[in-house]
């Protein structure tokens, strides 16, 4: 079945290109759309006969049948059936070389159609199948066994789950074009099969060999903008606990790109309540301002060296160290003391992730 806005879409198609009124015609011999709105509706006669026969015919004079000008009425033929007639009016003679060109146009606008059905039904596969792997619900085992074939996969095959969370602040802003870029770059890693997860996140699985060959690809998904988290290395039939920990990356992390295996104390933040979170960083950080955070984070980027953490932050090592001292007097704890420096340096991870969740700009 054609629907009516399709019927219309074809005979203004065939229009913008003949010039002709085009009439779409169902196989009962009813105008269903037409480049004279006011035809819409009537009895075609000579539109019904053409169906019913399978061939092409022809009107010389007006009202010689009823509902039917002068014309060509061309009986479209699709998978074996015929769907329609195209009813080109005018004089046979003048339209009769668009009847081909208006089957072709008919014929491309379907295949169209039927891609675009083949590709949701593909896409809507592909979705049930990963989200009941990710989600460790039943599914036939005979089925998924050869769904996963076909995508070159087998159930005990290593393999990682990684979200893509897309970063669109206004959810009306060219969501489309968001969504277009990621599937294409998806869809281009071999082994693999994805899903879009309401309302902003995709779900890829992949064996480890296609990840392994492909980091690089899924790093740069983070230009969307979006942020990619990875998880751990687990068999497809257990991949849930690779998405699990997947999740886990996603909110512990305050790259724009991670991965579960790569995390450090930044998992023992991930399950811990908020209050216990806000206590500590009172307790550890207390009246630092912005500029004493940079300095710390940046000491022990350089692994506590005071020359090269001067030289990056552009002050005298004796500057540092008097800074160094002013922390140590605000929090009690001493940056130059290793155990201190451990909670220090825990605080100041804490706070970027904290920062992240609040939507404030994270220190990267």
């Amino acid at each position: 079945m054609i629907s009516k806005n399709t019927a219309q879409q074809i005979v203004d198609t065939v229009k913008d290109v003949c010039g002709y009124d085009i009439n779409y015609i169902s196989v009962n011999g009813i105008i269903t759309a037409s480049t004279d709105q006011k035809r819409i509706g009537d009895y075609h006669e000579i539109g019904r006969r053409a169906a019913v026969e399978g061939q092409t015919l022809e009107v010389y004079d007006d009202n010689t049948y009823e509902g039917a000008q002068k014309g060509v009425n061309i009986p479209f033929t699709y998978h074996g059936a015929v769907l329609a007639v195209i009813g080109i009016t005018g004089e046979p003679d003048e339209v009769r070389r668009y009847a081909r060109l208006a089957l072709r146009i008919m014929r491309m606008l379907l295949r169209e159609r039927d891609l675009d059905a083949s590709r949701e039904l593909k896409r809507a596969e592909f979705s049930y199948v990963a989200k009941a792997l990710v989600h460790h619900e039943a599914i036939s085992f005979e089925y998924l066994t050869d769904f996963l074939k076909v995508k070159g996969l087998d159930y005990h095959d290593p393999s990682v789950a990684v979200i893509i969370r897309l970063k669109i602040s206004d959810r009306s802003r060219n969501i489309t074009a968001y969504e277009n870029r990621s599937e294409m770059l998806l869809s281009e890693i071999p082994q693999s099969l994805y899903a879009y997860d309401y309302p902003d996140k995709y779900i890829l699985i992949c064996s480890e060999k296609a990840f392994a060959e492909n980091r690089e690809k899924i790093r740069q998904m983070t230009e969307l903008p979006a942020n990619v988290a990875v998880g751990s290395v687990h068999s497809l039939n257990r991949i849930h606990r690779s998405y699990e920990d997947a999740l886990l990356t996603l909110n512990a992390s305050v790259s724009a790109y991670a991965e579960f295996d790569s995390l450090g104390i930044e998992l023992l933040f991930s399950e811990l309540p908020s209050y216990v979170k806000e206590r500590f960083l009172k307790k550890a950080l207390g009246a630092l301002n912005q500029t004493d955070l940079d300095l710390l984070k940046a000491y022990f980027e350089n692994n506590q060296s005071l020359k090269i953490t001067s030289q990056d932050l552009y002050i005298h090592k004796n500057t540092l160290q008097y800074r160094l001292e002013r922390i140590q007097q605000i929090t009690g704890f001493d940056p130059r003391n290793v155990n201190d420096a451990a909670v220090l340096i825990a605080a100041i991870k804490l706070h970027s992730l904290m920062q992240k969740g609040s939507g404030l700009p994270a220190d990267n």
